[in-house]
């Protein structure tokens, strides 16, 4: 499938607020936070081991587990659309940071601001995933890594949600603009970084249960060359 088309400003705010009620869930905040840490945290380990109080760390569409917590050093940013409305949600919930409520297309930050840049179930959520991206490629140190998690679903399904979004809005999927399947998902990070890793989550790990849906990490760096995925 050819890169998305952008969802209109309506259909976005529409699915923001939808996420939002989500979000409204109190114990859903420490059960997400157990299993980022649980599945995450070692692919950090394993590629940035050396993190210290003046690594930079940026989470994108953080929500209110703003998973970076779990990293115990470094400079934290916390970046979600709708941060504010999260503090107002949950009062002294959200960690400590620097916490930034504006669109993940246009982060107020110079090129190369970050080390480490995450994103959990984001990418599906933005409102132009290609201008996102390009966002992240901007942000990211020489040396830096992006670990992006994902829900992806065959290409069949894909196709199918695409149309729905497109042309049936009944039958969308409200708090998902964007639909991805992995080899979609690789060409468009390709198209800004290079793929280092691409890691199957445990079901066990799974967040949400979507119909034929599986969870991949991918680890990206700057580009250089072109780079195959190796899956684990």
């Amino acid at each position: 499938m050819a890169r998305h088309k952008s969802i209109s400003k309506a259909r976005w705010l529409a699915s923001q607020k939808c996420i939002a009620e989500i979000w409204q869930q109190e114990n859903l905040l420490a059960r997400e936070l157990q299993r980022i840490d649980r599945c995450y945290a070692p692919l950090l380990e394993q590629h940035y081991p050396k993190i210290d109080e003046h690594t930079r760390i940026l989470e994108m569409f953080c929500g209110t587990v703003c998973a970076a917590q779990i990293i115990k050093k470094g400079k934290k940013t916390y970046l979600d659309p709708q941060l504010d409305e999260y503090r107002r949600m949950h009062p002294g919930k959200l960690p400590k940071g620097t916490h930034l409520s504006v669109p993940a297309e246009k982060v107020p930050h110079p090129d190369q601001a970050f080390d480490i840049i995450l994103c959990f179930n984001g990418l599906d959520q933005a409102l132009n995933p290609e201008l996102f991206l390009n966002e992240m490629e901007r942000l990211l140190s020489t040396d830096g890594i992006l670990i992006i998690g994902l829900t992806v679903l065959p290409e069949a399904i894909v196709r199918l949600r695409y149309f729905c979004e497109r042309f049936v809005g009944i039958l969308r999927d409200e708090t998902h603009p964007y639909s991805y399947s992995l080899s979609a998902a690789c060409r468009a990070l390709s198209r800004h970084f290079d793929i280092i890793e691409q890691v199957r989550i445990p079901e066990r790990c799974v967040a949400e249960s979507r119909a034929m849906s599986s969870e991949y990490a991918l680890v990206c760096r700057r580009k250089t060359n072109a780079a195959d995925c190796t899956q684990t």
